[in-house]
């Protein structure tokens, strides 16, 4: 305002005093005629200015429109038309940012907008989870701050890199996150953060697989290979040792193709992309499969009995319900001492049915319950070794029920033998008409 009061009096001031000086010495006629050719410049200048403003709006003009007439009519219609644009420009801005907030806010990644100063500016929510931020209260707070990992800070200040850094044990827990800074504009940075804790989990499963497989085939070749050697090199054996040993290369032989069978059996059950063939099968055709396939492992040294056989039928895939059962049944013989009891049974519990394994083996402690079904773990491996476990069965038995909306449910105490349950949904059960 005070602008403009000097820009439009300061003129008229200047050539009224001009004219009242020139009055005194020359006359009135003079003053006048002074003050009118003053304002007169002055009135050009104007519309000079009037026609510059009215020539550079009409470059930025939107549409032809309705002109008002004369140049001030045109300028304040240029004029109007030039904010209803930047109105609307505004709002296009407001929504486009609302919407880059919206696809932000639904992104799994972690998204934080910093400043120069590495303060915050926005983050989404999953960069809250990721790093215990909150934009509410930690909007204008360092980012270094809030995270001390002194790593995190020196590959902030460091200059731009394609190579992501990979923090573990993130807020204290076994979180691991993959974090990278990228330009975003010329006063702001964006850091994007990617979870990879199962990533991690991932990898070292794969890891400990190979190795496991690495190692359960190494035993069994070492021996064999042993005795090819010890055969060849060495003095010719009697007809006794000789047949002990091709029975114990028989025996490490049969172990690794019994390997080799579940691992590609377990291989199978995890990349299958479709549902197994399906069909009604009956519960009591697989108990005496079962019931057979026991007592032949068992030697006579076990008592088996089943119970509760009945004219249900299970909808699934029977030979890899068979599969899934018999593991669940040669385990109970391999772990339960000569002498002890092996019950087989089969009943309705709230809509379900559940198919059971009891045995009076040596039972399981309750803390490796949960990673019973791991991939080659074992409670104990030299036992596991003498009766011929791989490993692999209740992973099997787990990747089975999961094709058949089914679980699998351990129970067990240290000495006091086991149970182990294979849960069917009632929508996969097919009772007697």
């Amino acid at each position: 305002m005070k602008q403009f009061i000097k820009y439009t009096l300061g003129p008229l001031f200047l050539a009224l005093s001009f004219s009242v000086l020139l009055s005194l010495v020359a006359g009135w006629v003079w003053g006048v005629v002074a003050f009118s050719l003053v304002m007169t410049g002055v009135a050009a200048r104007d519309s000079w200015q009037l026609l510059t403003l009215n020539r550079l709006l009409q470059r930025h003009q939107m549409s032809a429109g309705h002109q008002l007439g004369g140049t001030w009519g045109q300028v304040f219609g240029q004029l109007y038309r030039l904010e209803k644009h930047a109105e609307q420009t505004q709002q296009k801005l407001r929504e486009s940012l609302e919407r880059f907030q919206h696809a932000g806010a639904a992104l799994p990644s972690g998204v934080v907008v910093i400043d120069p100063a590495e303060r915050i500016r926005w983050c989404n929510p999953s960069a809250e989870r990721h790093l215990g931020i909150h934009l509410h209260e930690d909007r204008g707070q360092s980012l270094t701050y809030l995270i001390r990992h002194p790593e995190f800070g020196a590959y902030l200040k460091a200059p731009p890199s394609d190579r992501p850094l990979i923090l573990r044990k993130v807020r204290g827990g076994d979180l691991s996150l993959s974090i990278q800074v990228v330009p975003y504009s010329p006063e702001e940075r964006m850091l994007v953060s990617h979870d990879i804790t199962q990533v991690e989990r991932d990898e070292q499963v794969r890891q400990d697989f190979v190795a496991n497989v690495s190692h359960e085939l190494r035993t069994p070749l070492t021996v064999v290979g042993g005795f090819i050697e010890t055969m060849l090199e060495g003095e010719p054996l009697d007809a006794a040792t000789q047949h002990r040993v091709l029975i114990t290369m028989q025996t490490q032989t049969e172990r690794m193709r019994r390997l080799v069978e579940e691992l590609l059996t377990l291989s199978r059950l995890e990349s299958q992309q479709s549902a197994p063939d399906e069909a009604p099968v009956p519960v009591s055709a697989l108990m005496q499969q079962l019931v057979q396939m026991g007592r032949q492992l068992s030697h006579g040294q076990h008592e088996l009995e089943v119970t509760g056989v009945c004219e249900d039928s299970i909808i699934g895939s029977e030979s890899e319900l068979l599969s899934a059962f018999g593991n669940l049944v040669t385990n109970a013989v391999r772990y339960t001492p000569p002498g002890g009891r092996i019950m087989l049974s089969w009943k309705r519990e709230r809509n379900e049915g559940v198919f059971s394994v009891l045995d009076s083996g040596i039972g399981i402690h309750p803390e490796h319950i949960p990673r019973l079904t791991e991939r080659f773990y074992r409670v104990d491996r030299a036992r596991s070794r003498e009766t011929g476990g791989t490993g692999l069965g209740l992973a099997i038995v787990k990747q089975i029920a999961m094709h058949h909306d089914s679980r699998l449910e351990i129970f067990s105490e240290s000495g006091k033998g086991s149970t182990f349950s294979f849960r069917v949904p009632a929508h996969r059960i097919v009772a007697p008409n």
